[in-house]
C-alpha cells in the first residue's frame, strides 16, 4: 500500500502541475503522500518485512524524483526573465535560469540506494554553475557532493567551514572547505557578492550552528531562502533589499516572518511574487517531527494564517517544478 499510495499521489500531482495553493486536487494528492512517509519506520517492533517495504517504496520514490530533476535540469530551456524551480527534497532546490542554474541545500537523499552514486553527485556538479549551502546539518548538505565541487573547482558558497565528522570521537576533525572555489561568507552582505556570475545577499542567522538568509539573483530573478534559520532579527534585514520575486521558507519555522519580511521590501509585488513553501516530510527526522504537508495546509501558525500577506503560494512535491 505504501508503494501504491505513493505512486497514486505522484500521478494525481502530475494531473495538476502548475496549480497553486488554492487547488484542491493538488492538496488531495499532497495529503495522500503524507501517509506513506509518515510510517514509524524506527519503530523496531514492526516487521522486518513491513520496513524492508517502507524502505524500498521510499527509495523508490526519492530516486524517481531525483532522475526526473536530473533529466529535466539537463533539457529544459529557459526564457529570459523566466526561472525554473525544482524541488529536490527537503529545502533541497535546483534554480534554473537563462545562463546559470544554482543548487540550494542539496543533500544525499536518505532511502535513496543508501547513498547517492558516484554518477549522481558529478552530475549535479556539472549541470550547477553554484551550490549555496545555508547551514551544516545532514539534511541540508552531502560532505561527498561538496568534495565534488571542489574538485571539479565550482563555486561554493557556505555559511563557515565544514569539517570531517569522526563518528568515534563524536568530534570535528580538518576543514576540507579550504580551497579558493569555497566562498564563507560569516558576516552580513548587505551589498551583494558577484559569485560566479549570481548576485548574492546573506545575514548570518543561526539553527545551533551557523545559518545564512539569503537572497540570490539568477539572471535577473532574485529568490529568498531562509533555510532554518532563527534568528529573526537576520529575515527582517530582507526588507532593505531589492524585493524577491520567490521566496522559499521551511513551513514550521515561523514561516509568517520570512514572509512578512520579504513582503516589506521596496518595491515588492505580491501579484507577482512566489511562495514556495518548504521542509515537509524530511524523513531523517523522527516521525513526530516529520512535518507533513496537511500540517502546512492547516495549521494557524502556517498557510492556515489569514493575516499573512501571502503572494502566490505553489505547495511542490519532491520532483515537481514551477517556473
Amino acid at each position: 500500500w505504501m508503494k501504491a499510495a505513493l505512486e497514486f499521489g505522484t500521478a494525481r500531482l502530475k494531473e495538476c502541475e502548475g496549480a497553486d495553493f488554492r487547488d484542491l486536487n493538488r492538496q488531495i494528492a499532497l495529503r495522500i503522500i503524507d501517509y506513506p512517509l509518515h510510517v514509524n519506520n524506527a519503530d523496531m517492533t514492526m516487521p522486518g518485512e513491513e520496513r524492508m517495504a517502507w524502505c524500498d517504496a521510499v527509495r523508490d520514490y526519492l530516486g524517481d524524483a531525483k532522475d526526473r530533476v536530473l533529466a529535466e535540469v539537463r533539457s529544459a530551456k529557459v526564457e529570459k526573465g523566466e526561472l525554473r524551480i525544482w524541488r529536490i527534497y527537503n529545502m533541497a532546490f535546483v534554480l534554473k535560469g537563462p545562463e546559470h542554474t544554482v543548487l540550494v541545500d542539496l543533500p544525499a537523499l536518505p532511502y535513496a540506494g543508501g547513498r547517492w552514486s558516484e554518477e549522481d553527485r558529478k552530475a549535479f556538479a556539472e549541470l550547477a554553475d553554484i551550490f549555496v549551502l545555508t547551514h551544516p546539518h545532514g539534511d541540508h548538505y552531502s560532505e561527498a557532493l561538496v568534495r565534488e565541487f571542489i574538485v571539479q573547482g565550482k563555486p561554493l558558497v557556505l555559511p563557515c567551514d565544514l569539517h570531517v565528522f569522526d563518528r568515534e570521537t563524536r568530534r570535528n576533525g580538518p576543514a576540507y572547505t579550504t580551497a579558493s572555489c569555497c566562498h564563507k561568507l560569516t558576516e552580513d552582505h548587505l551589498d551583494p557578492l558577484d559569485i560566479g556570475g549570481i548576485k548574492v545577499w546573506n545575514f548570518m542567522g543561526n539553527q545551533g550552528v551557523p545559518c545564512n538568509v539569503y537572497l540570490l539573483e539568477i539572471d535577473g530573478v532574485r529568490v529568498a531562502h531562509n533555510g532554518d534559520n532563527y534568528d529573526r532579527g537576520k529575515e527582517a534585514m530582507l526588507a532593505k533589499c531589492p524585493p524577491a520575486d520567490v521566496v522559499i521558507a521551511s513551513t514550521w519555522n515561523e514561516v509568517a516572518h520570512m514572509v512578512k519580511s520579504c513582503s516589506a521590501a521596496p518595491g515588492f509585488d505580491r501579484g507577482r511574487a512566489m511562495f514556495l513553501p518548504a521542509h515537509e516530510n524530511e524523513l531523517g527526522h523522527s516521525v513526530g517531527h516529520r512535518e507533513s504537508y496537511r500540517e502546512m495546509y492547516e495549521r494557524k501558525d502556517r498557510l492556515g494564517a489569514k493575516d499573512v500577506p501571502w503572494p502566490r503560494v505553489y505547495p511542490l512535491g519532491f520532483g515537481e517544478s514551477v517556473i
